[in-house]
């Protein structure tokens, strides 16, 4: 898993980020979790976006901290119109999320993915934020948005 300088040192000092926002029905009951994000970490001299990957590996719920995280590009890119991948704990995550899915409204179907060799349903999110604090003298944080949330199509244990 690769992870910027940045958030490594922000995930090093700190718990993993939490839900802030009260999380869907759908997302609690849903196997595993996976959030498509842009993130802003700002540190004591500089602000950098990133495109990262949250992952639960069950259900998600507010003061959970996410199973891993993965960063997809630094800078952030667009999720929409283009295949993303990166590399999990649990295997190699790739979301293909359709053109113009940006411009739907929240909840809407906008691709798929995989994780190793389970599948995923993503749909648009745009309101679940998480945080992640710490850092080096506790002075770096990284603030995500998920523009997308993908729930595995699996069911049972």
């Amino acid at each position: 898993m690769y992870l910027s300088a940045t958030l490594l040192i922000s995930l090093a000092a700190t718990a993993l980020a939490r839900p802030q926002d009260a999380v869907p029905a759908a997302a609690a009951g849903s196997k595993k979790n996976v959030y498509l994000a842009t993130c802003t970490s700002r540190g004591l001299l500089d602000s950098d976006t990133l495109s990262a990957v949250i992952y639960y590996n069950g259900p998600a719920r507010t003061g959970l901290s996410p199973t891993d995280v993965g960063t997809v590009s630094e800078p952030a890119k667009k999720w929409d119109g283009a295949t993303r991948r990166t590399d999990l704990s649990a295997g190699r995550f790739t979301s293909k999320i359709a053109e113009g899915a940006d411009t739907l409204t929240k909840s809407q179907l906008a691709g798929t993915a995989t994780l190793g060799s389970e599948e995923f349903v993503c749909f648009v999110d745009g309101t679940s934020t998480f945080r992640f604090s710490g850092g080096l003298l506790g002075l770096g944080t990284t603030n995500c948005k998920a523009d997308f949330w993908c729930a595995s199509v699996e069911v049972g244990n």
